[in-house]
């Protein structure tokens, strides 16, 4: 794929990818994290779930969604109710679990994080909510409700490496792919998204399109950023340009255009120049 010249021609720009949302709609969703959500039927559980899957969303599909099984396994039928009843003793299974530079031991703190977030707000929304005073974007709510849990870990002070991944900061400039993408499946409600966070300040409008390595690769081609780095103000310049296709949910596109990385499609969509 070549980068784009310039800026995207708008009117071409949105008719491929309205070509290409139709295409993808409710597809291939084995190929992505959120399919472990949609085995519950409990919103208790489905956030519970989503907010694992999107942390552990790294690496290859397959190494990805063997992880993610494996924690899952541990937290059962129903994973909300396993953490309220959690005594948050060492969980023996996760041991020797590893993905990436993520231990057992760091899946377990992150799991007494969750565990405590829901006993002092009721839910991972309620605590997001608590944080957000309504900026044009989520970054500043999110950087508030990743502050906030990390502040219900006594390893505050001195978090693992495994710790500091799972829960980054976007005050420094990550584009924290996994947690945006987390947001998204929370506050959208088309297509395959869960949209459990609804009404006040949770709408689609703030959010900001996931940027990791291949999205941002495709954006680069298609001129939504000339940023040379899948950071955070790549991800809030190739959403500008998405906002001015569609106002009221610029991250309508992420599912197909995310769809050509993880599979890795050869790029379908001619740049579209001005």
């Amino acid at each position: 794929m070549r980068r784009a010249a310039g800026p995207p021609n708008l009117a071409l720009l949105g008719e491929r990818l309205e070509t290409l949302r139709r295409e993808w709609r409710s597809r291939r969703l084995d190929s992505d994290p959120l399919v472990f959500a949609h085995r519950y039927a409990d919103p208790a559980d489905r956030e519970v779930v989503a907010f694992v899957s999107a942390s552990l969303a790294f690496g290859r599909v397959a190494s990805i969604q063997a992880s993610v099984a494996r924690v899952l396994a541990v937290l059962g039928q129903r994973p909300a109710a396993f953490l309220d009843a959690w005594d948050e003793r060492p969980i023996p299974s996760l041991k020797h679990f590893v993905h990436r530079w993520v231990t057992g031991e760091d899946i377990e703190e992150f799991l007494r994080m969750v565990k405590r977030a829901r006993h002092a707000h009721g839910s991972l929304g309620a605590l997001f909510a608590k944080g957000d005073e309504k900026t044009a974007d989520f970054v500043p709510a999110l950087s508030a409700f990743l502050r906030n849990l990390q502040l219900l870990s006594p390893r505050t002070t001195s978090p693992s490496c495994g710790l500091r991944f799972l829960l980054p900061s976007p005050a420094a400039g990550s584009a924290c792919k996994r947690q945006h993408l987390f947001l998204r499946w929370m506050i959208r409600t088309e297509g395959f998204d869960l949209g459990l966070w609804t009404g006040g300040r949770f709408t689609p409008v703030r959010l900001l399109l996931p940027m990791d390595t291949h999205v941002h690769r495709i954006a680069r081609t298609l001129g939504l950023t000339r940023r040379p780095t899948a950071d955070l103000a790549a991800a809030r310049e190739a959403t500008g340009w998405l906002r001015r296709l569609k106002p009221e949910d610029p991250v309508a596109y992420d599912w197909p255009l995310s769809r050509l990385g993880i599979l890795g499609l050869p790029m379908t969509l001619p740049a579209a120049r001005a």
